[in-house]
């Protein structure tokens, strides 16, 4: 019986704490629960070294989901890179293709991969765009297709940051497309 009245007792002391008066603040067990010692990037921090609170990462760190592009600037070892989507002309992939394509590369190479010497703004360029659909273009490997538009080549600056990776085999397959309606 004793057993019994120290349970009820207790449970008795536990749910009084359960009451409803707002009035009082919670208890903060740890201190820093309530208010968290974290800072926003753009905030000023006196203990950062240059007074801000945004922080450079530190090195060798990547995004979740990143992978990183293993052939740095070798053009040729691009070659060995293999297309996942290699001869998928489906029409969600080339409807993909087609979109970024438009959006990244019809400005310079053309809507038919023709090249810069016959769009209007050709001749004003300071190097010609080459036509995607040439012989030299054609005679590269997916995965050196797949690198210019990474890395950039020449005068063309990289479109690794307007192309998400997922999708520039879709524009690789799109370019062949092209190639092949060309012929």
């Amino acid at each position: 019986m004793t057993k019994f009245i120290s349970v009820l007792a207790a449970s008795l002391i536990l749910l009084s704490a359960c009451g409803k008066d707002s009035s009082k603040p919670n208890i903060e067990v740890i201190q820093d629960m309530m208010e968290s010692p974290a800072i926003k990037a753009q905030e000023y921090d006196e203990s950062s070294p240059n007074h801000s609170g945004m922080r450079v990462p530190p090195e060798g760190t990547q995004p979740v989901g990143f992978t990183p592009y293993r052939y740095g600037a070798d053009f040729a070892a691009s070659a060995k890179n293999k297309n996942p989507l290699s001869n998928d002309f489906s029409e969600e992939t080339l409807k993909v293709g087609l979109k970024f394509y438009q959006t990244n590369c019809m400005l310079c190479h053309g809507a038919q991969g023709e090249g810069g010497a016959k769009l209007s703004m050709g001749p004003k360029m300071p190097l010609v765009p080459p036509p995607v659909i040439s012989d030299r273009v054609t005679q590269w490997t997916d995965g050196q297709i797949y690198h210019v538009i990474t890395m950039g080549q020449g005068v063309m600056g990289p479109y690794a940051s307007h192309i998400p990776q997922k999708y520039r085999w879709q524009v690789v397959n799109y370019i062949r497309h092209l190639q092949k309606e060309s012929k």
